[in-house]
């Protein structure tokens, strides 16, 4: 949810209120099929986000990547008892400890989403399990950084732009 300000009212994204109508589609029954459907011919949500699985700051300490290993074997284990899982995605400079899963079948992600939510995760925090909402990403970004290198692309456009030699029938004609 957006916590922007407005009277007390709390925005939700366009993104956020499909995936909350889905979930709710999906909830109250779905076909188990070969095609992953729910009521309404709508394709049912599939691809789950898991907070708090990790913390950061423990996986810099970690040379070889076995705490992250082993951490994505045992989540891939116990979502492999629900349903098959396509693709797991760990985020491991995400602050949040963020891992993503994506099931084949709405099913396994909606058990998946029941079976990790309010469980106790790293550091004393609950884990936090919901939908994708098809948008937010999840990479950890360095942003002042990116600053740095967009003023200086900017920079380099500008430059570039006023040392271009303009066609005659484009430069500034004054009449006398």
């Amino acid at each position: 949810f957006d916590h922007r300000s407005t009277g007390g009212r709390r925005i939700v994204s366009e993104a956020k209120r499909k995936v909350a109508r889905i979930a709710a589609l999906q909830a109250v029954g779905w076909d188990e099929g070969e095609n992953g459907r729910i009521a309404g011919g709508l394709k049912g949500l599939r691809i789950i986000v898991l907070t708090n699985m990790f913390d950061p700051k423990d996986l810099e300490k970690d040379t070889n990547d076995e705490k992250l290993r082993s951490i994505e074997k045992s989540v891939r284990a116990e979502c492999d008892e629900l349903g098959d899982v396509e693709k797991i995605t760990v985020f491991s400079k995400h602050p949040a400890g963020v891992m993503v899963v994506k099931f084949s079948q709405p099913n396994a992600a909606s058990a998946a989403v029941d079976r990790f939510k309010g469980r106790d995760g790293c550091c004393g925090r609950k884990i936090e399990a919901s939908y994708w909402d098809g948008v937010t990403d999840y990479t950890a970004h360095n942003a002042e950084q990116e600053e740095r290198e967009n003023e200086k692309r900017l920079d380099q456009f500008g430059d570039w732009l006023e040392n271009q030699e303009l066609p005659e029938e484009f430069k500034l004609q004054v009449e006398s």
